[in-house]
């Protein structure tokens, strides 16, 4: 399994492109989503985009800026988010102050919502404003 990568600054119009297609389809089995924010330094994150790259779904989307990882995980709901993110802290000796992790639909009802629910969490937890648009 292979996912793909992206920068930054593509998390909004990818997020507000799935979340459209999810309205006009009215998929309700497969409706929730998964926003993973993984704080990191460039070394590290190029070891953490090498392993997630490899082990992640094809379906899912790892999006970075050097410094940092952002993964989008289609149908994973918060406590399959949260293993995600534990397993790989875990696994890179990563040290956390809370879980950065918002869910559609629970956190946010459109994109632009849902990225300001994340950008709140990232800066409420590391104290990092992130502009995703």
């Amino acid at each position: 399994m292979a996912c793909i990568q992206l920068d930054f600054k593509n998390i909004f119009p990818i997020i507000k492109h799935h979340i459209a297609l999810l309205e006009r389809y009215e998929d309700k089995y497969h409706r929730d989503f998964s926003l993973i924010f993984i704080k990191s330094n460039k070394k590290l994150t190029e070891k953490i985009i090498s392993t997630l790259s490899k082990i992640l779904r094809n379906s899912d989307i790892i999006f970075s800026n050097n410094k940092n990882v952002v993964i989008f995980s289609p149908g994973a709901d918060w406590n399959i988010a949260y293993d995600i993110s534990k397993g790989i802290k875990d696994f890179y000796g990563i040290k956390d102050k809370d879980d950065t992790i918002v869910t559609y639909p629970d956190d946010g009802i459109n994109s632009i919502t849902l990225l300001e629910k994340f950008s709140k969490v990232i800066h409420k937890n590391y104290d990092i404003m992130v502009n995703f648009y």
